[in-house]
């Protein structure tokens, strides 16, 4: 949908929305020390002992406030905590959630941790526990109740009408995971330097180990419940196709199935999808296939008519194969055929067809 992607960000490091702990005297964790502190963290939270855990922390109100918050978020769901060149690593997860790593940096007082830093996305675990949303097909975590409400219903509707319309031959990932952070600060840590123009992305959560991925939503989105539930379907077809992963897949191909499939859904979508390609050609037929480096909306209806033309010729089902081909290096339809078949439509767009 407009300004939402699925590119893969999970090599950026942007600091997290969080507590920041400005304390005095506090150094780098030596990575000795760090070791022991991640095992008996580790173990701590396995016991469900909260007091010892918090006594890992250095005793100042804001470092005992950050244990708290991690023993809160932490202890819901199996969690391991190793190092890494100096770093806290922390594998956990929401309730239903594949496992995601992440990292902070460390610095102790006094051989106990004083404050982390994050270093990586995936660190909601620094701040306020999330509200859940949890089912077999959907989870959705969230820092403020309204939120948390209005992105569960959302994604419930989205989710909704694109299984009313997907192939069903297939076997899509689930659940959908929909994280939406408390601030644009947050948001940034996973869509980067363009967050305030981004509704929505669909990612890997933190380190490249982490299993699944992630549709994290913008918090200052400000539209329509009903474009909610839109946004949040196209970035679902990302999520059960584990698009962030189809690094070898063109972006028009991965953003056409997800704005196709979306079309299908919402009539209204294919509509105006469908004026903005008409537009789009109306002093000639593009000789390339469509570019979604710059995801705006027109782009993203040139993709669904280069995605649509293929499943005219082929099948949803060979198109789906395709998209996971083109990564796996087993690519089946050249790009001359399909640049021929997305003319062909386009030509009969412009001619009103």
């Amino acid at each position: 949908m407009p300004a939402a992607s699925s590119v893969d960000r999970f090599r950026r490091t942007l600091l997290l929305a969080g507590p920041a702990l400005l304390l005095g005297a506090c150094a780098p964790a030596p990575s000795g020390r760090l070791d022991d502190l991640a095992r008996t963290l580790t173990e701590r939270l396995a016991a469900e002992d909260e007091k010892s855990f918090l006594a890992a922390f250095a005793p100042s109100p804001g470092s005992q406030a950050l244990g708290h918050r991690m023993f809160a978020t932490l202890s819901q769901a199996p969690a391991v905590l190793t190092t890494n060149d100096g770093r806290l690593r922390v594998c956990w997860s929401l309730p239903g959630e594949p496992r995601v790593c992440s990292e902070a940096t460390a610095s102790l007082v006094d051989g106990r941790i004083a404050n982390l830093t994050a270093a990586s996305s995936g660190t909601e675990w620094l701040g306020e526990p999330l509200g859940v949303h949890s089912s077999a097909t959907l989870v959705v975590g969230a820092g403020t109740a309204w939120h948390l409400s209005r992105w569960s219903r959302a994604a419930e509707a989205g989710i909704a009408a694109l299984t009313r319309v997907a192939p069903t031959d297939r076997r899509w990932t689930e659940p959908v995971v929909v994280v939406v952070p408390d601030s644009l600060t947050g948001f940034a840590a996973y869509a980067g330097d363009e967050a305030s123009r981004v509704a929505a992305v669909t990612v890997v959560p933190g380190l490249a180990e982490s299993e699944g991925v992630r549709v994290v939503v913008n918090p200052t989105v400000t539209q329509k419940s009903e474009d909610d539930a839109v946004l949040i379907t196209h970035e679902a077809v990302h999520a059960w196709m584990m698009s962030p992963r189809l690094t070898g897949t063109p972006g028009w191909m991965v953003e056409g199935i997800a704005e196709a499939l979306t079309a299908e859904a919402y009539p209204r979508v294919a509509a105006s999808n469908r004026g903005l390609a008409r537009t789009a050609v109306r002093d000639g037929v593009p000789a390339t296939l469509p570019d979604v480096t710059q995801p705006t909306q027109t782009a993203y209806a040139l993709a669904q008519v280069a995605v649509r033309a293929m499943v005219t010729q082929i099948g949803w089902s060979k198109v789906l194969d395709e998209a996971y081909a083109r990564t796996n290096g087993g690519a089946a339809i050249a790009d001359a055929s399909v640049l021929n078949w997305y003319r062909d439509a386009l030509a009969r767009l412009r001619a009103g067809r």
